[in-house]
Parts: structure tokens; sequence; C-alpha cells
């Protein structure tokens, strides 16, 4: 580890940062490292631009040989040992399976235009001396070398902290954003652009894991609320076509929901599944303790102290706090809207007239919802990083669960009021009836509307303010030096990083669109239609932002989406929950029934649909036959590929003198 020199009384800041930038550029460019530098002053000369890069064949060979680098065999040494590739896709030869069978495209192209291959390779730890056995060190992989031997050599947190260093980053390739572009996977125009299984590889060999598994998770639940959003269509055809009775309308809407239970129960096992086909393909199987990160701001003797523990209680005072003002803000909004509505020629607060209260106080709630939304983010994933978690994956799970708790509460209590305590405080419709619930399932179904469109609208909005301050930027250096060139480099350096947080922001917006489905669609089935539209809508935005508004993601080993699994399929049996109590107590089809009967009728439907559930989620395995046979298939044929055989001669050779017994 290197040490850094601090300034001796009477040096100058500028001579302390020309000593300490030699000493980096001796460690990186080294012996030790064999890194390639090179340095560009800023348009304006007041930054120094260090880039640092591996593109030594010989050096990205012994590095990744010391980082222990899990790197995926070669097609060639296949091909050597005579030994097919096993692919995903079923091959049959005559009644028995071939698990390698023969070479199969999967749909979809590379960066290069290449097809995109549909095979599984091996991954192992590289080993400089067998190199001919593996595929050569990626750029990504390049990339993950060059930061490991950063922090392993230089602390970054302190060169940022004393003025050093203003920030690094891993740098974006224009041609290959390029050629993502081409394809659609970035363009905001393509919207409508099928997500197909095949992009998340692309993604993979450009951002890394971490980045792809949450694309392959959102183009999955994309495609999977296809077949919901088109029954979503018929079901509000006849809602308005008049033809079909209110009552019967119910009776479509509870069979729709009873769908949407086995649907999601199906959808979570075909994912998991699909997940751990690309843990395979992606060589992130079995990453366990080896993917930990360990943070260098934890101090174990900090653990299980009374200041530690005042952090974790203060924290979750805030998760209650923020849980609290969402239940006083609709209490208060619904009290404004009744005194409104009973004296509509008065004024209300600030002088605001009642009808207009009456009318518009709705939006209120949906403010709220953004609102804290972005307040509580930011005050989250502070209290957070100030926390003493010992690995980086801690962190985030920590971070995930009080954001959630509290976005959770915040994003659907809204309604929940509307149909749980409205109806026995407000009352429901225009006449505020405490009996025909219609006018709160009408009230509920247009909330729901508003926040699809508004959650669009707002990340638009967002997209266009961060482009916008990083133009900005550009343009005002630009306009001091006119005549110098403004690299591509540059303009990184002027967008925001890419942080988890922002990727648990971005991963949490599909949670919600998938709960409130889950949650509501015996009220309004029409939501899986808008759920699938602003998936392709939200999936272009996400892609956009990563390419061009931020800078590009530090590649992480990742083995999925992480507590956000867990999470969805949670959300499924709370579903069955909320849509065996809207059936019930506030469909027109069993307002006219006795409540003892409802009652029994809301247990039966919720146990019924839970039993349903475990049974459907009991019936998949976590890998499917493919990913069996592919694991099968290379435990069957590692000792032929690696040339391991057992030695001539174990131990001295001698055979033992033994007389049998037997004779």
């Amino acid at each position: 580890m290197a040490a850094l020199c601090f300034p001796k009384e009477g040096i100058t800041k500028n001579d302390f940062h020309h000593a300490v930038f030699n000493e980096i550029v001796t460690i990186l460019s080294g012996p030790r490292n064999g890194l390639q530098l090179a340095t560009k002053k800023s348009i304006d000369e007041d930054e120094l631009i260090l880039t640092v890069g591996l593109t030594d064949p010989e050096a990205k060979k012994q590095l990744a040989h010391m980082e222990d680098l899990s790197v995926r065999l070669s097609q060639t040494l296949y091909d050597e040992k005579k030994v097919d590739v096993p692919t995903s896709t079923k091959q049959y030869t005559g009644l028995d399976y071939n698990a390698a069978g023969k070479f199969v495209p999967s749909p979809g192209k590379e960066l290069n235009g290449d097809e995109i291959p549909n095979n599984h390779n091996a991954y192992l730890r590289y080993s400089a001396k067998k190199a001919h056995m593996f595929e050569e060190v990626s750029q990504l992989d390049c990339i993950r070398l060059v930061k490991r031997r950063l922090l392993k050599f230089l602390h970054m947190d302190e060169l940022v902290d004393h003025d050093i260093v203003n920030q690094w980053f891993p740098v974006h390739h224009w041609d290959e954003l390029d050629e993502l572009h081409k394809k659609g996977w970035n363009n905001p125009t393509r919207i409508l652009q099928w997500p197909s299984e095949a992009r998340s590889d692309s993604i993979n060999k450009y951002f890394g894991p971490e980045m792809a598994f949450f694309f392959h998770w959102y183009n999955h639940l994309t495609r999977w609320l296809a077949f919901p959003a088109i029954l979503s269509i018929f079901t509000y055809g006849a809602r308005i076509s008049g033809l079909v009775s209110r009552i019967q309308i119910n009776y479509v809407s509870m069979a729709f929901a009873a769908m949407l239970v086995i649907w999601s129960s199906m959808y979570v096992s075909q994912y998991r599944q699909a997940k751990n086909l690309k843990q395979n393909k992606w060589g992130m199987e079995n990453l366990g303790a080896s993917a930990l990160v360990v943070r260098k701001q934890f101090k174990d003797a900090y653990r299980d102290s009374f200041a530690d523990y005042a952090q974790h209680f203060f924290h979750w005072f805030m998760v209650v706090f923020f849980v609290f003002e969402t239940i006083m803000a609709v209490y208060y909004v619904t009290q404004m809207q009744v005194r409104a509505k009973q004296h509509p020629h008065e004024h209300g607060p600030f002088g605001i007239p009642n009808e207009y209260i009456a009318q518009y106080a709705k939006y209120l709630i949906t403010i709220n919802i953004k609102l804290v939304d972005k307040v509580w983010t930011p005050i989250s994933n502070m209290l957070t990083n100030r926390e003493n978690w010992r690995s980086v994956q801690e962190l985030q799970q920590s971070m995930i669960a009080k954001m959630f708790c509290v976005k959770m509460f915040v994003f659907y209590y809204p309604f929940v009021y509307i149909i749980v305590i409205q109806p026995y405080t407000k009352g429901c419709g225009p006449d505020n009836s405490r009996n025909d619930l219609t006018g709160c399932i009408d009230e509920l179904n247009e909330s729901l509307i508003l926040f699809f469109f508004s959650q669009i609208a707002i990340e638009i909005a967002l997209l266009i303010a961060y482009l916008g301050l990083a133009a900005w930027g550009v343009r005002s250096e630009r306009s001091k030096h006119p005549d110098k060139e403004y690299t591509y480099l540059e303009l990184q350096g002027k967008t925001m990083p890419y942080t988890e947080e922002d990727l648990i922001s971005d991963s949490l917006n599909a949670v919600v669109t998938y709960g409130y489905i889950i949650l509501f669609g015996v009220s309004l089935p029409f939501m899986c239609l808008l759920g699938f539209l602003t998936n392709l809508v939200m999936i272009r935005l996400v892609a956009y932002k990563v390419s061009y508004a931020y800078q590009r993601p530090m590649p992480k080993a990742m083995d999925g989406i992480g507590t956000w699994e867990g999470v969805m399929r949670i959300l499924g049996y709370v579903g069955v929950l909320t849509n065996a109590y809207i059936a019930m107590f506030t469909l027109r089809a069993f307002r006219d029934e006795d409540m003892v009967w409802k009652l029994i009728m809301f247990i039966v439907l919720q146990n019924v649909g839970m039993g349903l559930k475990m049974a459907i989620e009991g019936l998949f395995d976590e890998r499917n036959s493919a990913h069996k046979r592919i694991i099968e298939y290379h435990d069957d044929c590692k000792d032929v590929l690696l040339d391991e055989k057992d030695p001539p001669q174990i131990g001295d050779g001698k055979v033992a003198a033994l007389e049998s017994p037997f004779k």
C-alpha cells in the first residue's frame, strides 16, 4: 500500500500536488502494475485529466492471474478437445437429449453486428500459464482490474477528501454507445421496441453484471406484462361499451384478479430460472463471500457500541416520521375536501375558493407522494452511508429495506386509504355514500391513472434537467475558449456519477409499478396496459440516462437484483389480500350481502389465493432443465477440457507385501 505524503510546513499546495502526482504515476505505471497513463488538460486548464488504462497484453494476463479474475474458457479450447459447447436451447439426437447439441444463435446481435451466441462456456480462475485456455481479457475486465489496482495502492477517498483528485470514474466509449443506440436500446424514440432477452448480453459486456441484471429483470417483467395488458384491453372495452352491466364487469374484474394471482406466481418462478441461467452464462454463479466488498469506513470497534445503536435507532425513527407524515397528509387533504364540499361558496386555506379545493385537492396527494420520494431518498442514503456496515452489500440491503419501508407506505397508503378507510369516514362519491362504494373505486382508478402519467412526466423532466446542467457547464466553458477542442472525455467529467442510490431508485420505480398492478388489479385491470406502456418508456429513459446523462457506472459483480426479488414475491402475497378485500367489500356485485358472509368469503378467497401461489411457485425448481444439463455436462467433460489425468505413479510405487487371509 502506497503512503500519501502530506504537506510539510512551508510547502505550497501546487508543490504538494506535484509531488503526489509524480508518486501516483510512479506507482501505477511502474513494474508492480504496468498500467498505461496519459494526461490532458481541461479546456480552461484548471484541471488535469489523468487516464489510466490497461492495454499491454502481457500486463493483462499477469494482473488477471494476480487478481484471480474469473474468465470464460475459449471456443478454441472446446474445439481442440473436440468437446461441444453446451447451449440453453434443447437439442435432440434420436431419443436421447444431447446437452451440448449444435451451435444455436439466440435472437439479437452483438454491438459489432455478430449473432449473440447461445452457448454457455465454463468460467475458471484465470491462469497466466494456461492463457491459451481462456478468452482474451475483455475491456470490462480491464476496468475491474484497473479499479482493483487503484484501490490496492491508493486511498482514493483520501485523495478526493484532500482535493487532490476531483473525481474518478470509468469512461464511456462513444462507438459502443452509438452501436447500442443504433440497435434501439438507449434510443428514446424506439420506445415500442420489444424488450428482448438477448439484449441483456450486450449490456453485460459493456456495463457489467449489475446493470445487466437490472435491465434483464426490467425486460423480463415488461415481456410478461404483455399478456395481462392485452387482456385488460378487452375488459376496458367491456367497461366503456355499455353492453355489460356494472355487476357483470365486477365479475370480469374478479376473474382478471384471479388470473393476476396465477400470473404473478408464474412470473416470479420463471424470472428466477431465467436469472439463474444468466448467472451461468455470465459467470456469476456461486459468488458468495468472494463478491463481498469490505468498506474502508467500517470500524469493528465501533460495532455494537452505544453510538452505533443510536445511529440505527435514529434512522428507523426517521422511517416512522415519514410514514406518519404520509398518514397526516392524506388525512388533512381528505378533511379539507370534505369541508370544501360542505361549504362550496366559502374559502379554504390561503384564501383558495372551496370549489377549487373540492375539485383539485386530490392532486395534492400525488404531489406529496413525489415530494416525499425525492426528500426521503437523499436523507436515507446519507444516514445509511454514515452507518457502520462492514460490506457494500450489507449497506445496500439496509438502504433498500429502509427506503422501501417508507416508499411502499407513501406510494400505496393513499390508495389503500381510498378503498379501506374513506368509505367509513368520508364516504364515497358526490353523495358521500357509505353503502355504495362505486365512487371510491372510480376515485381510486382516477388517482392510479394520474400516478402513472405523472411518473413518466417527472422522469422526463429530471432527465432533461440533468442534460441541461451538463450542457450549461460545457457551454459556459466553451464560450471562454471558442478556439479550443472540448473532448468527450471532459464532457463526461461534467456529468453526474450513476451511484448505487440511483440504481436503487430506478429499481424502486419498476417495483412500485408492479405493486400497483398486483395490489389493485381487481379495481382497474387497465393498469396492466398502463404498466406495460410505462415500462416500455422507462426502459428507454433509464438506458438513455445511464448512457448519456451520467458517467459510466462502475462494473460490479452481481448474481441478480438482490433484495428486490424477495420484495416482488412479498407484494404478490399482499396483493392476494388487497384484491380479496376490494372484491368482497367494495364491488357492487356483493354490496347487499351480509357482512358475516363477506368476511367468510374474504377469508376463503385470500387462503385459496395464497395456497394457489405457493403451489405454483413450488412446481418450479430454481434451475430449469436446460440449466441443469449445462452444469451436468460441464461436470462430465471438465477433466477433458482441463487435461486433468491421474499421474502414472502415486507415492513410492511399491506394492504392499500382504498375504491374503482367504487363501
